[in-house]
């Protein structure tokens, strides 16, 4: 087979450089765009970035809340990536996975089924500076917690495995949570729940994680979403056998991230 020097491929047309780079990876071309201005030119290009954007980005964020704002394809992919997009009127954001471009979505706690979240005596919903909805749930006390969540497969990114985190913090002045096993689950809406459920301990679990936006954050379960058809994922947070008083858990919601396979 005759060898392409790189010379040649820099003699072909912009339009035609652009292709080949938007059949590689998001990092692929940020790092063509320093071998040169014309490689540059393509790699930065609306022609390029246009395929790293999901194909229904403009649908997304004709339901942002405010105006996405951008001066090229590669400044909205990237804004999508720094600054999550909220969406329907608060009750979800969107962002995309930086090194991927496959889509995170965030369903606050506004988008959960909390059971008895409207009644007062139990909880609370707070406007808090660090969250980025608008409201979050703050619970005051119950003995029966349970916290449900579901998104349709379809809005997610196909071929991908999921990754389902419960993001909250606990008040200081907490009680109920750091010795009782809480349940977790995810699954397929259609699924039936069988086997020992996963329990974790939301207070002193090891596999807690405190997020760069100052919420802390354990993963519930994963998935792999096929090709978007398999209906709803259900996702929950439950303690509904113990049944110890509890107070101080503040839920800003359900995250479901793409995971790294090292693929």
């Amino acid at each position: 087979m005759e060898k392409v020097s790189g010379s040649s491929i820099l003699a072909l047309p912009e339009e035609c450089i652009a292709k080949v780079i938007s059949r590689t990876s998001p990092s692929d071309a940020c790092r063509l765009a320093v071998v040169s201005k014309a490689v540059k030119s393509a790699a930065d290009s609306d022609l390029t970035w246009e395929q790293f954007l999901p194909s229904d980005y403009q649908e997304i964020i004709s339901h942002s809340t405010s105006p996405v704002l951008f001066s090229s394809k590669k400044d909205l992919y990237f804004r999508m990536c720094d600054t999550p997009v909220l969406l329907d009127g608060g009750l979800m954001s969107f962002a995309l996975d930086k090194r991927s471009g496959k889509k995170c979505l965030f369903l606050g706690g506004r988008n959960l089924q909390v059971i008895w979240g409207d009644t007062p005596t139990y909880w609370r919903w707070e406007s808090i500076p660090y969250s980025r909805f608008p409201e979050v749930a703050k619970l005051l006390l119950v003995f029966w917690l349970e916290i449900k969540g579901r998104i349709d497969t379809k809005v997610l990114t196909p071929k991908t495995t999921y990754g389902a985190y419960f993001v909250y913090k606990i008040d200081c002045d907490s009680y109920g949570f750091k010795d009782t096993p809480v349940e977790v689950s995810v699954k397929f809406g259609s699924e039936a729940e069988d086997g020992k459920p996963n329990t974790v301990y939301l207070e002193s679990q090891e596999g807690i994680v405190l997020r760069g936006d100052g919420w802390m954050e354990i993963e519930i379960g994963s998935f792999f979403n096929d090709t978007g058809d398999d209906g709803e994922v259900e996702m929950y947070v439950k303690e509904v056998k113990i049944l110890f008083a509890k107070s101080g858990l503040i839920v800003e919601g359900f995250e479901l991230r793409p995971k790294d396979l090292g693929v």
